[in-house]
C-alpha cells in the first residue's frame, strides 16, 4: 500500500475585482501541489536537516522563495537573508529541488488563475475551493482502484480563509461531486511552513511557476532563474496524461473555458 502527502502552497494574491496595480503585481494566482509518498517524505525530512546544516540555516528559521526577489529589490526580509549572497541562495533552492526530485514518488501539479486580463470574477472562497477541488479530483483519479491513501497539507493562512477552505474541502470530500473521494483524507490539514520541509518545497514550486509564467507571458525573456529551475526540476516531474499532455493534468486552469487555457496549451503542450 502506498500512502502520500500532498503539500500545497500559493503564489500571487487573488482578488475578485483587482485594480490595474494589483493585476500588474499579481498577474496570476497559483496553487502548487507537491506529491510525495510518506516513505520518501520521511527521508526527505532527514535530507533537509542535512541541507539546513550545510547552508547554516538555524533551527526555527526558514528560507522562502520570496527572499530571492526581496534581495533583488534590496529589501531583504531580515538581516540574516541580507547576509546570504544571492548566488548561495540560488544554490540552496537548487539543492532542495535536486534532493526532492531524486525521490521516486515526487510529482508536481499546479492550479492557475489568470488575473492580468480580467477573465475571472469569482468570489475569493469560490476560487480557493475550485483550486483545491481540482487537485483533489486528480489525486483521487490517480489512486482509484488502489489501496493507496493521500492527505492534503497546506500552509497557514488567515483564520477566516482557513475556515472557508477547511469547510469547502470537507464538504466536497464527504458529499463528493462526480468523483468519490474514497482514497483521500476528508479535508485538508494545516501546518506552519516553518516546521514543514514539504510546505517549504511547495512554496518554492509555486514561486518557480509564477516566475516561469511571467517570463513566458508578462515579460518574455526575463525570469531566467525560474525558467531554468522549471526546465530542470519541475517539467520532468509534472503530472501528465499517458500521451504526454500537461494542461488539464499537471497544469489546471481555473476557471475553465477562458482564453487563458489556449495560452497555457501553447506554453506547455506545444
Amino acid at each position: 500500500m502506498s500512502n502520500y502527502f500532498i503539500f500545497s502552497d500559493e503564489a500571487g494574491v487573488y482578488q475578485q475585482y483587482p485594480s490595474n496595480k494589483h493585476r500588474s503585481s499579481h498577474p496570476f494566482y497559483i496553487r502548487s501541489n507537491v506529491i510525495m509518498s510518506i516513505d520518501d517524505y520521511r527521508q526527505y525530512q532527514i535530507d533537509m536537516e542535512r541541507i539546513s546544516g550545510m547552508y547554516e540555516i538555524p533551527y526555527g528559521e526558514e528560507i522562502k522563495w520570496a527572499d530571492l526577489w526581496s534581495k533583488e529589490k534590496k529589501k531583504p526580509r531580515s538581516s540574516r537573508i541580507a547576509a546570504i549572497p544571492k548566488g548561495r541562495l540560488k544554490g540552496y533552492y537548487r539543492t532542495v529541488f535536486e534532493t526532492a526530485v531524486a525521490k521516486e514518488s515526487t510529482q508536481f501539479m499546479f492550479t492557475i488563475t489568470e488575473l492580468q486580463n480580467g477573465s475571472c470574477y469569482l468570489m475569493n472562497d469560490t476560487v480557493y475551493r475550485f483550486h483545491l477541488q481540482d487537485a483533489f479530483e486528480r489525486v483521487q483519479m490517480d489512486l482509484d482502484n488502489t489501496d493507496g491513501f493521500a492527505t492534503f497539507i497546506m500552509d497557514e493562512l488567515n483564520v477566516d480563509t482557513i475556515k472557508q477552505i477547511k469547510s469547502a474541502c470537507h464538504g466536497f470530500a464527504v458529499k463528493g461531486d462526480f468523483v468519490k473521494y474514497k482514497n483521500l483524507y476528508q479535508g485538508v490539514l494545516i501546518e506552519n511552513s516553518l516546521y514543514s520541509p514539504g510546505i517549504q518545497l511547495a512554496d518554492y514550486a509555486a514561486g518557480v511557476m509564477n516566475g516561469y509564467l511571467r517570463g513566458k507571458i508578462v515579460s518574455p525573456g526575463n525570469y531566467q532563474f525560474a525558467t531554468d529551475m522549471y526546465d530542470e526540476f519541475i517539467k520532468p516531474h509534472l503530472r501528465c496524461h499517458a500521451n504526454g499532455r500537461i494542461v488539464g493534468y499537471g497544469i489546471v486552469d481555473i476557471p475553465k473555458h477562458t482564453h487563458f487555457r489556449g495560452q497555457l496549451e501553447s506554453i506547455f503542450d506545444a
